[in-house]
């Protein structure tokens, strides 16, 4: 055997290794949903040793509400996903096309937040929230989301307009177009595949997203369906079988879009975020 199958053969082996270890949690999420409560914290099995217990799956469904939770988190993600690619495809064009003063300085800060960690913003976020009046609401979770969506869509918007050539731009201009109307008309839709590889990343951000609507919100009419799933846990002794039941649920919508779009997302990044 050559060095170069060697090589691969090894590559191979690491690579299954770790899609091993990156499937086990969900694995044992899956395996402990069909478990009884005691027998998740008795056993280290993935998935049951004796009877499956399906009856977990229809006591959460009806204790879950799942039509009502999943329709505010469709509401909170469908208007950041909007407000994410309308804004930062906007100012990610005027970063690549436009001339005006302090811009490379504005855009390197603007990069620079992607360094700041969201969690340490929660409190000054939550009195500026109180302040405006938008706490318990859904755009009270739709700014912070959108906003923390911004720095890598600029980044990644302003490479993908980079890459086209300017003399597109040019020629619009010399046909009498505004630059409104150059982003609007050309680069925008030919932004399709950046704007899908960001339309991914923040459906699953604001999908998943659990520590601001934890915060943000107490009216349990207006939960996210993450958020919903720790109304299950209502008892003395956690009970992690209804709890990964319900995960589950909550997880299933963001498998399928994952799956379908998938070839859209790597598409996105490697057309945009090595170009410059």
């Amino acid at each position: 055997m050559t060095n170069r199958g060697i090589r691969q053969m090894a590559l191979s082996a690491v690579l299954i290794l770790w899609a091993i270890i990156c499937l086990y949690p969900l694995l044992w999420m899956i395996g402990a949903s069909f478990k009884t409560s005691q027998e998740v914290l008795m056993t280290y099995s993935i998935f049951p040793s004796g009877k499956w217990h399906w009856e977990t799956y229809m006591d959460v469904w009806k204790r879950l509400k799942f039509f009502k939770y999943f329709l505010n988190s469709v509401n909170v993600t469908i208007f950041t996903i909007l407000g994410v690619n309308l804004i930062y495809t906007f100012a990610a064009f005027a970063f690549a096309k436009l001339r005006f003063p302090g811009k490379s300085v504005l855009f390197y800060g603007f990069i620079a937040m992607m360094f700041v960690p969201g969690i340490t913003i929660m409190i000054p976020l939550y009195l500026i929230e109180h302040y405006l009046g938008i706490l318990n609401t859904h755009i009270g979770l739709i700014l912070p989301m959108v906003n923390g969506a911004g720095a890598f869509a600029v980044f990644l918007f302003r490479n993908y307009f980079h890459s086209i050539p300017h003399e597109v731009y040019e020629s619009a201009l010399l046909e009498g177009a505004s630059p409104i109307g150059i982003w609007a008309r050309i680069y925008f839709p030919l932004a399709m595949p950046a704007i899908a590889t960001i339309t991914i990343m923040n459906f699953l951000g604001s999908w998943n997203s659990l520590v601001l609507p934890m915060v943000m919100l107490t009216n349990q009419d207006l939960f996210t369906l993450p958020l919903a799933v720790t109304l299950l846990d209502t008892g003395v002794f956690r009970q992690w079988n209804v709890l990964m039941a319900g995960s589950l649920f909550s997880i299933a919508p963001v498998v399928i879009v994952f799956f379908f779009m998938q070839k859209y997302y790597i598409q996105g990044l490697s057309s945009g975020a090595i170009k410059s």
